[in-house]
């Protein structure tokens, strides 16, 4: 058995070239919750994300500020709003993509000034 580094400290993993070696599947959900990463994880790193800030150089002050990181934060909500169902599925996205014909048949002609005031003082001046 071979020794790895996991958090600090060392565990025993099977080599898959030593023999008796145990042939365990491991699926990427498993790894992951192994290693204490489920969905409350994910939804509380999803919060601090959805409220992230950054440090920028003042040079007038000559000090650190604080500044919200809108580009994190957009990324934070947009795999929120994935996750709760937010965005249109498949099947409105085929709807809105569709051809609309639309009659300009209604639309004058001739057009005239938005102030109607304005066009008759026009005419009684001239």
């Amino acid at each position: 058995m071979n020794k790895t580094p996991s958090d600090g400290g060392y565990r025993s993993v099977p080599n898959s070239q030593e023999p008796g070696g145990a042939k365990e599947e491991i699926t990427y959900e498993s790894a992951l919750r192994e290693e204490g990463i489920d969905k409350a994880f994910v939804a509380r790193k999803l919060r601090d994300l959805s409220r992230a800030q950054g440090r920028r150089w003042n040079p007038k002050k000559g000090t650190w500020e604080k500044f919200e990181d809108y580009g994190t934060q957009l990324a934070a909500l947009r795999e929120i709003a994935k996750i709760l169902g937010i965005y249109a599925v498949e099947k409105d996205l085929e709807y809105e993509n569709r051809i609309r014909k639309i009659d300009i048949g209604a639309i004058p002609f001739r057009r005239e000034l938005a102030n109607p005031i304005t066009n008759r003082q026009q005419d009684s001046s001239g």
